[in-house]
This record gives structure tokens, C-alpha cells and sequence, in this order.
């Protein structure tokens, strides 16, 4: 390789996605070597144990120099493979089980794990295109960003009954090489395609992972000492040793904290002191959706007469419709005009207001806001975005890197943790040749910065994805831990959706006049310095590095600093100090 690490591009797809697309690895002859031995022994599995001008390209394969590069760097130094090759395709997998994988419940053994800069994806299938393989063709799916779900896959997802808003099937060309981490939730479907089902699959894992048993004659059984010979079943399954046919996967001691017994079913058994709450008013495909991708949609809401009464509004105030700026950030792709918008929908006259009144507290939107981040949150009033042919797009903004907890995403103990939800009621129909909302899903779990390309949509490595909706539509997403913007508006119609920002019970975003220190203390602040008043406000928008008045030190004394970076400041960050002489 020409460079010593993956690029931002590649470390954020496969940290976001949980895979990663290489083209074009292998060369036509390659190619053509590995279709000849396979014709001619007519297997589709063995390869590294064929006679030796059959097995030598797919020993070469073991150890492809570009492949290596890549798994040192995401599955770590050490890494070796668990099972021998085998060609996926009808013949060889059953195209009718389930799906597998997955984060929830928890395989340690071939999770993905990130800290401090350091990465292990302890289980990763390396696919090498042997064929093309078109859009609809069927063959390897999988459900992208599941490798870092906190939610078990619901059941009919993994069965296929209800599994097209998550499935991904990859296109390929011959001679791609396709890197897939096994947390991913992952499987066969039957095959579609009118070219040769050809995708040679090796599995590799960590290091010191436990996973498979070779296929040796020494690792039939294990090894039965004298003393193994007198203990109980249930104490000789203690002193097990791993690797071995009979001890993969190793025995199970199912205990209640009083008996102990041998189950010989080997099922894992990890109890947990936390369960399922049938009474919590969650859907749990609606749950599971949520924390995969950072945005959840709720279909037809709103009804006939309140679309035209919302509608009819907007129609009639249209002269207060203000242009605002252009959002692109200097991408070619979002470039346009302004971006028009209607505030105040709250405040119009009765009957003008109602259809908008009826937004707030509404008790399917006020659920969903309970269970994404707790009580309490609250929002401004709804802006109604009125985009017209030509207004420009708004470049992707927001991520879990960097870091903000007060408008992050956390999940614990079966509950999201979301402090920034932006809920969007659509007012008309919009499909992907319009423009409008579209987001990263995935993002909002991120370690890596957002590449330019993708904040820009000039190049966004498909990862940008255009949502959808119909009129009376609900739309919620993570507002400034999920990636979000928007397409530039192509259509001759409008764009109609009134957007409600919530801020949950935890975290200010908006200013407000109690941030300023005399607001919120009175006499007690007269007579402070600058400094002093910097750490007498009230709770404000938190915009990192760059807060204002921030403290800093200065030869040795305390400094109160006024120098504002790009950041968004609310109304009433200070500008200059404060203090009153």
C-alpha cells in the first residue's frame, strides 16, 4: 500500500457501517485462477487442501498483501483464520434460516470494539467477488450498522417476514474485496441473479479468540486425565480445554445459586437481572430502529382535514414566509438559494393556529419523545420549511464525533438516552427526486470525524440516505449526535414540513434571559469581575471548546475570554464583558 493507514473515508464507513468496500483488489487473471480451479474440481469448499496448483491461489488469498494491511488495522495485529474457505451460494447455505449476528445479546468473541483511538473487530467474513453481483441479485445480505445495536433483532427481521427497511444486499464486480464484521447481523437469501453465484467467503477473528475447532485429527477430543476420570460431569466441564471438536462450544453449567447441573445443549447461559417490560407502551421494532439508525419515522399521523387546515395556513400567510440563508457550506451538490421559512405558527389568530397547536403534546409524538429521552423535554414552537425550486440543500451537520453530551446519544439498561430529538410533521408528500431531509444512519454512534465528502454530499460513499415521507407523516431524528441535512429542493412544489426542536429536561441549547449571572443570582453577583461572572451564568448552549465567556489562564492569572469560534451561539452568549464598572 502507498499509505500507512486507512483513511478517515475508510475508518469512518466500516466504524459507522460495520463494512467496507474495496474495488477492484483482484486482477482479471486473478480472477480467472480462481474460477478455473473451482470448475475444475468441481467443489465449492476444501480449497486450501486441493492438489497444489488448485490450492495455491487461495492460499495466496490467506495472506493477500492489501487484505492484511486492512485486517491489521481493524481486526488488530495477530489476526488468523477460524474456518476454511467455502464458496456462499444456494448449494452450500441454507437461503431459508435465519439471519445471524448481531451486538444484542453480546458474542465477545466477535464484537467490535473501540477506545482511545484503538480498534478490534474481533470477527470479520473477508468476501472476494469471484462474479458480479447486480442490485436485486439476492445472495449475501445483511443489516449495516448492527455490529453496535443495543437492541435485540426483532424476530421477522432475522426470518426475512418483515426485513426491507434494514436489509442491504452489496453490489460487486469481479475481483472486489468485501470486509464484513461477523457482529454484523448477517445471511443468505436465494439467489436472483442470472451470472454464476460466486463469493468466496474466509472467516477471520482476533487473536486469542475462541471460536472454532481445526479440523485435525488431534482436535477430535480432548485429552481425559486420571484425575478428569474421578471428578462429576459437572466438574470436569470446569476444568474444560478450548479448541478441541467436543469442547466447541464448551459445555454449559446452568446454576440457580442453590443446584448446578450439566445442560447438554451447550446454550450459552448468561443470566440477567433486567427483562422485557410488556407494559412500557414501546414497539420494539420502532426501539430497535431508533437506536440503529438515529431516526424514526411514524406513518399518517396527521389526517385529511388537519393536513388542510395546516395547509391552508401556510397559504395564507405566505407573505411572512422569510428567506434565510444558504446552507450548502460550499458544496456543488447542495448549491441554491436561501432557505424560506414561516415561524410563529403558535402565535397566529385562532382558527390560523389551531392545526399547529395540536402538534404540541400530542400523545403519540409525546410517547415517543418519553422512551427516546424521559420527561421534561421541551421545545420552542414548530417553523414551518417551506423550500421552493432551487433553495439549496443544508450541508450534514451534527455527529457523535465530537463528542457533546447535551445533544449525545446514550443507551443503558434497555433505555435511550437522547438529548436533542428534532421532530418533523409533513404536510406533503416527498420522495427522493424532491430533496429534502436525509441523514447518516449510524452516525450517531460514530468514533471517527465526518468526512468532508460526506458533510458536503459531493462525495458521500452512499452513506447519506434521502428519507422518504408522505404527507401526515412523523418524522423524529437525533438532533446533534445523528448526522442530518438536507437535499437542495428540486421540486415544483414546495417543500411543507413543520420542525419542533426538542432539548430534554437535562440540557439548555437556547439561551434564555436566567443564563445571564444577574438574572439568575441578582445582588449577589454586583460588584464580580468579569471572571467571577463567567462561572455565576446560568445554563446556556454548550458549543465546546469555543464557549463564551470561557476561563482561561494567562501567565499564570485567570482570564475571562470573549473570542468566538464557528460555532452556533445562542442570543444571549455574551459578545464582550459583562462586569459592571
Amino acid at each position: 500500500m502507498d499509505r500507512e493507514t486507512m483513511t478517515n473515508e475508510e475508518n469512518y464507513a466500516f466504524d459507522l457501517t460495520g463494512y467496507l468496500h474495496i474495488p477492484g483488489v483482484l486482477t482479471r487473471p486473478e480472477v480467472a485462477r480462481l474460477n478455473d480451479a473451482i470448475d475444475r474440481t468441481g467443489s465449492l469448499e476444501g480449497m486450501l487442501g486441493w492438489e497444489d496448483d488448485l490450492r495455491e491461489p487461495f492460499r495466496d488469498l490467506l495472506i493477500h498483501p492489501q487484505l492484511v494491511w486492512y485486517l491489521n488495522q481493524i481486526v488488530g495485529y495477530g489476526f488468523r483464520l477460524d474456518r476454511t474457505p467455502e464458496i456462499l451460494c444456494d448449494e452450500t447455505c441454507d437461503t431459508s434460516a435465519p439471519l445471524m449476528g448481531g451486538n444484542e445479546p453480546r458474542d465477545p468473541a466477535l464484537a467490535y470494539y473501540h477506545q482511545n483511538d484503538r480498534r478490534f473487530c474481533e470477527g470479520v467474513r473477508v468476501i472476494w467477488a469471484l462474479s458480479d453481483v447486480k442490485a436485486g441479485d439476492g445472495g449475501f445480505v445483511f443489516v449495516p450498522c448492527t455490529h453496535k445495536s443495543n437492541v435485540e433483532t426483532p424476530e421477522d427481521i432475522l426470518t426475512g417476514e418483515d426485513d426491507s427497511d434494514y436489509l442491504f444486499q452489496p453490489e460487486l464486480k469481479a475481483g472486489d474485496l468485501l470486509i464484513v464484521g461477523l457482529s454484523v447481523v448477517q445471511g443468505m437469501r436465494p439467489w436472483q441473479g442470472e451470472a454464476l453465484q460466486r463469493l468466496l467467503s474466509y472467516e477471520y477473528v482476533g487473536r486469542g479468540v475462541i471460536r472454532s475447532a481445526g479440523s485435525a485429527p488431534e482436535t477430535e477430543k480432548m485429552p481425559v486425565s486420571d484425575l478428569m476420570a474421578e471428578l462429576t460431569p459437572e466438574q470436569r466441564a470446569s476444568l474444560y480445554r478450548p479448541g478441541y471438536r467436543n469442547t466447541t462450544p464448551p459445555p454449559t453449567l446452568k446454576t440457580d445459586g442453590e443446584t448446578i447441573a450439566l445442560d447438554e445443549s451447550r446454550e450459552i447461559f448468561h443470566p440477567s437481572f433486567l427483562m422485557k417490560n410488556p407494559n412500557s407502551g414501546i414497539d420494539e421494532k420502532e426501539f430497535y430502529f431508533w437506536d440503529l439508525n438515529g431516526y424514526l419515522v411514524l406513518r399518517g399521523i396527521m389526517d385529511e382535514e388537519w393536513l388542510a387546515q395546516a395547509n391552508a395556513t401556510i397559504d395564507k400567510f405566505e407573505d411572512r414566509i422569510v428567506v434565510g440563508d444558504e446552507l450548502a457550506q460550499g458544496s456543488k451538490t447542495l448549491a441554491g438559494t436561501g432557505r424560506p421559512l414561516l415561524g410563529g405558527l403558535t402565535q397566529l389568530p385562532s382558527p390560523h393556529c389551531d392545526p399547529f397547536r395540536r402538534m404540541l403534546a400530542h400523545p403519540i409524538v409525546e410517547h415517543r419523545l418519553n422512551w427516546m429521552g424521559a420527561s421534561g423535554g421541551r421545545t420552542g414552537g414548530g417553523t414551518a420549511f417551506c423550500s421552493v425550486k432551487g433553495t439549496s440543500g443544508h450541508s450534514q451537520h451534527g455527529s457523535n464525533e465530537p463528542l457533546n453530551p447535551t445533544r449525545g446519544y446514550f443507551y443503558q439498561n434497555g433505555r435511550s438516552y437522547c438529548e436533542a430529538v428534532t421532530v418533523t410533521w409533513q404536510l406533503r408528500d416527498v420522495t427522493e427526486a424532491d430533496g429534502g431531509f436525509a441523514c447518516v444512519p449510524g452516525s450517531h454512534k460514530a468514533y471517527y470525524p465526518t468526512p468532508p465528502g460526506v458533510r458536503s454530499c459531493d462525495d458521500h460513499m452512499g452513506l447519506v440516505k434521502h428519507i422518504e415521507v408522505k404527507a401526515g407523516d412523523v418524522l423524529f431524528f437525533m438532533d446533534g449526535s445523528t448526522s442530518h441535512g438536507t437535499f437542495a429542493w428540486k421540486s415544483d412544489i414546495s417543500r411543507r414540513g413543520i420542525l419542533h426542536k426538542y432539548s430534554s429536561r437535562n440540557f439548555n441549547r437556547s439561551g434564555g434571559e436566567l443564563s445571564h449571572p444577574e438574572k439568575r443570582w441578582g445582588d449577589l453577583v454586583s460588584g464580580m469581575s468579569d471572571e467571577q461572572m463567567a462561572v455565576m451564568r446560568g445554563p446556556d448552549r454548550d458549543v465546546f471548546r469555543k464557549n463564551v465567556p470561557r476561563l482561561e489562564i494567562t501567565n499564570g492569572s485567570v482570564v475571562a475570554s470573549y473570542e468566538r469560534g464557528s460555532a452556533l451561539y445562542s442570543q444571549d452568549a455574551p459578545k464582550g464583558p459583562v462586569a459592571k464598572k
